[in-house]
């Protein structure tokens, strides 16, 4: 037996903790957790020259040992689920790394961005290296993305340092323009998500699709949330200490790219639950542009800026940005993108321009909703679709009720006693139904609705009620 075949794996002990370490193995997650705090607290300062190359050699260092452990797991005892594991800790290194030297490109932007580039250098030849060595074949639609996403965390603040001795305004667009610049690097992982399954077939993986090699971006769009935030925490000092120019609405176009690569996958894979998670995420990220703004100055900066040079709040051109994400997913023959877009639509009514908040709706404009439902009927009517005929009609039925309303409000101004008039007769008909149930004529009315509805099934008995009980 060679020792590339390994003896039977031996059963986990029956202990409930010895058994989660014994299966988990956390182990390797908290040596690197350890390992990056003790470099931190021993040379992150940087006030020498040899704490700068201390804290160079000591992640280069640590980073070539989790390789060669992989190696030789992989080599010895062929433990691929405790490789996966090591080989996302090399990439957190390579990006714990490209964050190190922030600090040093604010007081000496030159030697800062050689370190930077001698980070990204070492990254892209380590990763070489182990694909090479394990024999991992990474196609090269998946391949260019990731060294692209190496370059973006190791490039992109030393762009920011040289922009920190111009104007305030650049600045702050530039540590904004992160997320973008994200989502660039993002959609082109497009062709492999096009090209579904089929396209990992022949490489011989350990992990099955979609763990790899998906695992991986999955773990640098989580990093890309955290880097967006270091940037302007590390990289910005406004003059007031404390202060940051982040907010969650930073993230929004990035996660308008992942939502256009998870929705292409949906379709690739003919999965309707992933098309379904792809449609949902533009929700959550107009929520997420409409929370968390800040009272600070150079927070309150920036967002004039936005407004005035996008045309709208984060809410609203996430908003917009949303509904153009539906259209072209219904342009696509996605189910369900099409109503997505018709709400979209009909949301601008009351999310405006200059709407902040959620909760802040400014008062409901006729154009938005009239489009929502002059698309929704259309729709309906050609494809003879009850469900749309229906969206149109609930979108319908919130302006009249709006309208309602406002004119409900008007004239209450003039009527005193309007409430008392309204509730007498909102209570009229719900006597009259009563009246109806308790004679049997509503129920009667019921197993006719039921038959026509549903000719072929057998009725339900249903409860007569009779005036005299």
């Amino acid at each position: 037996m060679s020792l590339a075949d390994p003896d039977p794996v031996a059963p986990p002990p029956r202990r409930p903790l010895v058994r989660w370490l014994w299966t988990s193995n956390p182990f390797y997650v908290v040596s690197a957790g350890l390992f990056l705090y003790g470099l931190r607290e021993s040379f992150g300062a940087q006030t020498r020259e040899v704490d700068t190359w201390a804290l160079m050699g000591g992640l280069a260092g640590y980073t070539l040992l989790l390789a060669a452990a992989a190696f030789v797991l992989v080599k010895v005892a062929a433990a691929w689920d405790d490789v996966r594991t090591v080989l996302l800790l090399v990439v957190l290194m390579f990006l714990a790394t490209s964050v190190t030297f922030d600090e040093l490109l604010v007081f000496e932007p030159r030697r800062g961005a050689l370190f930077n580039i001698g980070g990204l250098t070492f990254a892209a030849l380590l990763s070489e290296g182990i694909l090479l060595g394990l024999g991992l074949r990474l196609p090269a639609l998946f391949r260019v993305p990731y060294h692209l996403a190496l370059a973006l965390f190791f490039l992109y603040p030393i762009a920011l340092a040289e922009l920190r001795t111009g104007e305030t305004e650049a600045m702050l667009w530039a540590l904004w323009g992160f997320g973008p610049a994200a989502g660039l690097v993002t959609l082109t992982l497009l062709p492999a998500a096009r090209r579904g399954a089929g396209y990992l077939r022949g490489t011989d993986s350990p992990w099955p699709w979609p763990f790899y090699p998906w695992s991986l971006f999955v773990f640098l769009a989580v990093a890309v949330c955290g880097r967006s935030f270091l940037l302007c925490w590390s990289l910005h000092t406004p003059q007031a200490a404390g202060e940051l120019a982040f907010g969650p609405h930073f993230l929004v176009p990035f996660g308008f790219a992942v939502a256009a690569v998870v929705l292409e996958i949906g379709i690739a894979a003919r999965s309707f639950r992933t098309r379904l998670a792809a449609l949902a995420m533009p929700l959550g990220l107009v929520a997420l542009a409409g929370l968390g703004h800040q009272p600070d100055a150079v927070y309150r900066e920036f967002l004039g800026h936005f407004t005035d040079r996008l045309g709208g709040t984060p809410l609203f051109v996430s908003l917009v940005a949303a509904a153009g994400f539906y259209l072209i997913a219904a342009a696509r023959r996605v189910p369900l993108a099409l109503d997505g877009f018709v709400l979209a639509v009909a949301a601008t009514a009351v999310i405006g321009p200059h709407s902040l908040w959620l909760t802040g709706a400014t008062p409901v404009r006729v154009a938005p909703l009239a489009a929502a439902v002059a698309v929704a009927l259309t729709v309906a009517l050609v494809r003879r679709d009850g469900w749309r005929l229906l969206l149109a009609g609930a979108v319908a039925a919130v302006w009249l009720g709006h309208l309602g309303w406002w004119g409900y409000r008007v004239l209450r101004e003039q009527v005193v006693g309007l409430d008392y008039l309204a509730a007498g007769l909102a209570l009229l008909p719900v006597a009259v139904l009563v009246s109806l149930g308790k004679s049997g004529a509503l129920a009667r009315w019921v197993r006719v609705w039921v038959r026509r509805v549903f000719p072929g099934r057998i009725d339900r008995e249903l409860p007569v009620a009779h005036g005299n009980d």
